[in-house]
């Protein structure tokens, strides 16, 4: 059951965000850890261009999932999609992207990285 939770989250997201296709084809179509964090990729190169219609829709979607979530999209949502956002943040991708993040994922993130992100230097 997992695994087809898992797979319909992810085709959930390809349809409704197919710029990230590109971004996924590069894995096996059942590595879905890698493919939740290149929906996060995507969503932290929105910051970092300034497109933030894009990335507030990525986020509204994601924080909207995690209210009727199961423990596994929890799981992938928290580990491969939260917690991997704003790894290829630039400073001003995190600067005009931290604000936007919903309370509920940034809470999440908190908790995991135990700080507001910072660049990579």
């Amino acid at each position: 059951m997992e695994k087809n939770q898992i797979r319909h989250l992810i085709r959930e997201i390809q349809t409704r965000f197919p710029c990230v296709l590109p971004l996924m084809e590069k894995h096996d179509s059942e590595a879905f850890t890698f493919l939740m964090e290149e929906f996060a990729n995507l969503t932290t190169y929105a910051f970092n261009q300034n497109n933030l219609a894009d990335a507030q829709s990525h986020l509204s979607f994601i924080s909207l999932k995690l209210e009727s979530a199961s423990l596994e999209e929890l799981e992938y949502i928290d580990t491969y999609y939260v917690e991997h956002l704003f790894w290829k943040g630039t400073p001003q991708g995190i600067e005009i992207g931290w604000p936007l993040v919903p309370e509920n994922l940034k809470k999440m993130y908190l908790d995991f990285h135990g700080r507001e992100p910072k660049a990579k230097l």
